[in-house]
């Protein structure tokens, strides 16, 4: 266990310091990783922990208890581990795991009680979804009930008048039936994407070789809209951690909007890049089109939201459910008139390889 340890100038600095953390509200332990022993614990941390006093006042416990965090920090650069939750004796306890920088000796955790805190935010947690779940239910209602309106009425109107109508009237009358039933179609797929890769399996991606794939199959219609593509992906930045085929459906679904907001544009282009962010790879493809306003930029990830006429308002709601099951997220910036940018930000290899997401 810590004592003071002190040199002969910082005796005094370095007790009020122990003391501190012996008595601070936050739960703190000090593993030592070259002798394998519990370096430091304080009453905080032994008050959390009570109810396994004796299982964590041994290292092994506590090592195998974090063991994966604790690997993430033997890698070059990295000294702190996001967040994490623990269920123990029915309680939830968070964790946060550092280590000093250039000193693989250390590891400093720090741990709190959050029961009561998770709880509250299971219970607004709920409330969302129930919300979200509500407005699901009242846009597919809507987006189902219109064209079956219109069907029901087509049909009402032919049934009254099929003997008298004539053979061009009749076939108007279907051609708009078949055009709703068309529309009810697409949001039965929309739906079908959306269960799709309930289950990601991530695997090492290169970039490079996934665009040079991507636009074999989607060259012909972007040279077609003569669109300008330019794609910049360093060597040393353009490896992920993906589904390649979730991220194929992702990319189709973004390339599409952006040749959608390049229609009728003067020099049409398309740039793509990849750079480093915090550990992770971030990948942009911005457009030089339309633009959104700001309206449509703050509810563009809403389920069923859409400017396109036979758009069913799903296309980004799925790529960004594809994103977080892959531990990836997707955001869009855009201004009227000024174009737009994706951004997807990505894991990048050597976090445990290849896996299934979500676990």
């Amino acid at each position: 266990m810590l004592d003071c340890y002190h040199t002969v100038n910082d005796t005094g600095v370095t007790c009020i310091f122990t003391e501190i953390l012996r008595n601070i509200d936050t739960g703190i332990i000090i593993l030592d990783l070259d002798t394998s022993s519990i370096f430091f614990k304080n009453s905080h941390a032994d008050r959390i922990l009570e109810n396994k006093e004796s299982e964590y006042n041994d290292f092994n416990k506590i090592y195998h208890l974090l063991r994966r965090e604790i690997e993430k920090l033997r890698q070059p650069g990295v000294t702190r581990c996001s967040r994490t939750k623990k269920y123990s004796d029915h309680r939830v306890l968070g964790y946060s795991i550092y280590r000093p920088p250039d000193d693989q000796r250390f590891v400093f955790i720090f741990i709190r009680d959050i029961t009561d805190k998770n709880r509250l935010e299971s219970i607004d947690e709920a409330a969302e979804i129930m919300n979200n779940i509500g407005y699901l239910f009242s846009a597919i209602r809507h987006e189902i009930g219109n064209p079956l309106n219109s069907m029901k009425m087509a049909l009402t109107v032919l049934e009254n008048n099929i003997h008298r109508y004539s053979k061009e009237e009749i076939a108007t009358y279907f051609k708009r039936i078949f055009g709703e039933v068309a529309k009810m179609e697409a949001l039965l797929i929309s739906f079908k994407n959306f269960s799709m890769f309930e289950r990601p399996q991530t695997q090492e991606v290169d970039l490079q070789l996934f665009f040079d794939n991507l636009f074999q199959l989607l060259g012909p219609d972007i040279r077609k809209k003569g669109v300008r593509v330019s794609v910049d992906l360093p060597g040393s930045v353009r490896k992920v951690m993906a589904d390649p085929r979730a991220l194929q459906h992702v990319l189709m679904n973004i390339l599409a909007n952006a040749m959608d907001a390049l229609a009728g544009r003067d020099n049409p282009t398309l740039i793509i890049k990849s750079y480093l962010y915090n550990s992770l790879l971030r990948l942009t493809i911005t457009d030089n089109g339309c633009g959104m306003v700001p309206e449509l930029l703050r509810d563009a990830f809403k389920p069923f939201y859409t400017t396109k006429p036979h758009g069913t308002g799903l296309g980004l709601v799925i790529s960004k459910k594809l994103m977080a099951q892959m531990d990836s997220s997707i955001e869009v910036t855009s201004e009227s008139g000024q174009g737009a940018t994706v951004i997807l930000t990505m894991p990048i290899p050597g976090n445990g390889g290849s896996r299934e997401a979500g676990n």
